[in-house]
Parts: C-alpha cells; sequence; structure tokens
C-alpha cells in the first residue's frame, strides 16, 4: 500500500468514526425549537455538565453506538446543553434540570414530552428514543390538546407525568379523566403512581378509584404500605374537621383522640406537627407557628436540613423572641456543620445579628456574601449586616 492510499484509508476511517455518533446542533435553542417545526420533528436535549462523570461516558459509550447514532439523527433534532454555562443556565431553571445528564425531549412549542434521568446502556437509551419518538407531538401544544378533550389515554398518562410539577391542579384534572376512562383491570407502576401522587383526599373522585381497585393495586404496591397511604387520607379528613376556619385554630386534643385508630401516637404526633405547621405559615398565624416549631424541633438531631432551614429562616424573618431565636441558630448551626451554603450561612448571620451577636453575625455574612457570588445570588442584606458598625 503505497503512502497516499494509506492516509486516504485513515481519512475515510474517520469520516466513518465521525458520522457514527448523534449529530448535536451548534445553534441556540429558539433556532433548535425553530428547525424541528420546520423539519416536524422532536428535539433531543442531552442535558449535561463539563464535570459530570456518567454524561463522559454517555458521550464516549452511547452517542457513538451506530444504531443509536443512526436513530437519533434520523428522527430527532439533538441538542447538546451544558446546563451550568451561558444558555444552559436559563434552560436548567425553566426544565428543572438538578441532575446529570438529563435527557429532554421536547415538542416544537419547547414542551417536554419525554424526561430520563442518569447513563443508560446503548440498547436501553434506544429503546428511549423510540418510546418518545411521536412526532405528532411536534407542533402540538398539550395544555390546549387536553382542555380541548382531544388527548387519548396514553396521552393523559404522559400529560399527568409532565405536568405533575409544572401544573399540579392541571395535572390532577388530568388524571381524574383518565382513571374515570380506564377500562383495564390491571394497574402499571406508572398508573398506580399517578393514582397515589393525585389522591389528596377521601372526597377525591381518585379514592373511588383507590377503593374498588385494591387488589390490583396491592400487586404492585405492598398491602401496609396501601393501607397506611388509606390511613393517611382518612387522618387528612379527621384533621380538616378538627379545623376551624374562623379561628384558624385547630383542636388538638380531638385529632389525637380520634386518630388514635389510625396511626401509633408518636406517628400521629408527628404528622399533626407538620400539618400544623404547614397550616400555620400559609395562614399567616406566626404565633401559633412559632409555638408549634419550637416543640416540634426541640431536638433537631431527628430533622434534615431542609426542614430546620425552612423553619429558623421563617424565625429570622418574623421572630423577635430571644428565646425562639436561641433555638433558631441551634438548628441552622447544626446545619452549618455539615452544609456550608449562602442558605445556611446567610439564615445564621441573621439570627446572630437579631440576637446582637454582631462579630458572629459579620463573620457569616462574609461567608454567605462570598457564596452569593458563586451562587449568583442577592448579598444585599449581608452586605448590609458586614457594613453595619
Amino acid at each position: 500500500m503505497n503512502k497516499i492510499s494509506f492516509f486516504l484509508l485513515i481519512i475515510v476511517s474517520q469520516l466513518a468514526f465521525s458520522q457514527q455518533s448523534i449529530k448535536f446542533e451548534e445553534s441556540g435553542f429558539a433556532a433548535i425549537l425553530a428547525k424541528a417545526k420546520a423539519e416536524k420533528k422532536l428535539v433531543f436535549m442531552d442535558a449535561y455538565a463539563s464535570w459530570c462523570g456518567p454524561c463522559k461516558l454517555m458521550e464516549k459509550n452511547v452517542f457513538t453506538d451506530k444504531s443509536v447514532a443512526d436513530f437519533y439523527n434520523t428522527n430527532f433534532i439533538n441538542a447538546r446543553v451544558d446546563m451550568e454555562k451561558g444558555e444552559g443556565r436559563e434552560l436548567a431553571m425553566k426544565y428543572g434540570v438538578r441532575s446529570y445528564p438529563t435527557f429532554l425531549f421536547l415538542n416544537g412549542e419547547g414542551e417536554i414530552v419525554g424526561k430520563e434521568l442518569g447513563y443508560i446502556q446503548s440498547k436501553e437509551f434506544l429503546a428511549l428514543g423510540q418510546r418518545n419518538n411521536n412526532p405528532q407531538l411536534v407542533n402540538t401544544n398539550l395544555k390546549d390538546e387536553f382542555l380541548k378533550g382531544k388527548l387519548d389515554q396514553p396521552g393523559l398518562l404522559n400529560f399527568i407525568n409532565l405536568y405533575a410539577s409544572k401544573d399540579p391542579i392541571l395535572a390532577k384534572q388530568a388524571s381524574e379523566k383518565y382513571f374515570a376512562n380506564k377500562k383495564d383491570k390491571a394497574f402499571t407502576g406508572e398508573e398506580v403512581n399517578a393514582l397515589l401522587n393525585f389522591t389528596q383526599s377521601v372526597d377525591d373522585a381518585n379514592y373511588k378509584v383507590f377503593v374498588a381497585n385494591k387488589s390490583a393495586i396491592t400487586e404492585l404496591l405492598p398491602e401496609n404500605n396501601y393501607k397506611q397511604f388509606d390511613n393517611y387520607l382518612k387522618l387528612m379528613k379527621l384533621v380538616t374537621s378538627a379545623t376551624d376556619e374562623k379561628t384558624k385554630t385547630i383542636d388538638d386534643a380531638k385529632i389525637l383522640k380520634d386518630g388514635q385508630a389510625l396511626f401509633p401516637k408518636d406517628e400521629l404526633i408527628k404528622s399533626l406537627n407538620i400539618y400544623k405547621l404547614n397550616y400555620y405559615s400559609s395562614h399567616d398565624n406566626f404565633p401559633a407557628y412559632e409555638k408549634t416549631a419550637m416543640e416540634y424541633y426541640k431536638n433537631p438531631d431527628g430533622f434534615n436540613a431542609t426542614e430546620l432551614l425552612a423553619a429558623a429562616g421563617t424565625f429570622a424573618e418574623k421572630s423577635t423572641d430571644k428565646a425562639a431565636l436561641q433555638a433558631a441558630a441551634r438548628w441552622t448551626e447544626k446545619v452549618v456543620m455539615s452544609s456550608e451554603n449562602f442558605d445556611s450561612t446567610s439564615i445564621l448571620a441573621n439570627l446572630y445579628d437579631k440576637l446582637g451577636k454582631k462579630e458572629e453575625a459579620r463573620m457569616f455574612a462574609g461567608m454567605a456574601a462570598n457564596f452569593a457570588k458563586e451562587e449568583n445570588r442577592d448579598a444585599s442584606k449581608m452586605l448590609e449586616i458586614l457594613n453595619r458598625k
């Protein structure tokens, strides 16, 4: 073989290799959607981060699989977006991308019509594309289609999943329509999740479906879990009946007495306290919220950081009671020891400031201001504490 033939062979082999990969568009997101509409295809988006190991493995092992590349290049407009840079930051917020890789299938309106997370082997990734390849959705507004009653049963189930966090009220309406029209007596795991997620009361239409299909549901859901869920709904009914909307008060004694048949006392008290905190917070009854939180979080070791920070942040904003502020500072100190970020350090700075601990307040305000730069957060309150004499 002469040198020219050898180099031609290398070039041809490189071209063949380069074609065995998903072809990702290099234009902006708006242009990608426009192209999808024009070509009547859905968009496949690989939402990744540059530091993500599984993302790199997808790029190396899966996107270069010939069967995967051929299918995705033929059927989708493909986009690969770093969610931590440029336009990716806005897209991450818009689509609620919090872990990597996240794979999104979007219609021409930019709506999610399919979603999957994490590293996926080539065979399963090809199947994922095949399941989500529905060109009929390209120029369809799913919300309009639902409101016009045009979605069939598979379309409704897809709509429920997609709108569960985006518009829970609409998703609940879709779930009720889906189960009202369901003919098959067997249930899939996806259907059980849709039913449980949108059965919120014993008065819901879905609750009748839940009760009537116990045998089918407990083939997938352990009977003990079924009973717990049922008892929880009954407890919520009891709690509602024990809540006086005129006075914004809750009859603890009634709940503890009538609820003992549903849950052990410790679980009952915990559920009651969670309800009270949510109720008092939503009805702007801070004195009652403060009293409940002081009792409930008395021993903070049994609670996660999110719960403790939520309560501490409310105290930092609204409390004037020294004992309550000191308790909230203890909760926050516990969180800061394991997780230093803008939320934890800024809340602790605010609490120390209200307690008159000026040096400690400035120290944590400085930390929070640094985190604010990294996390693109508003640091004006922290700078105010830092500059205060």
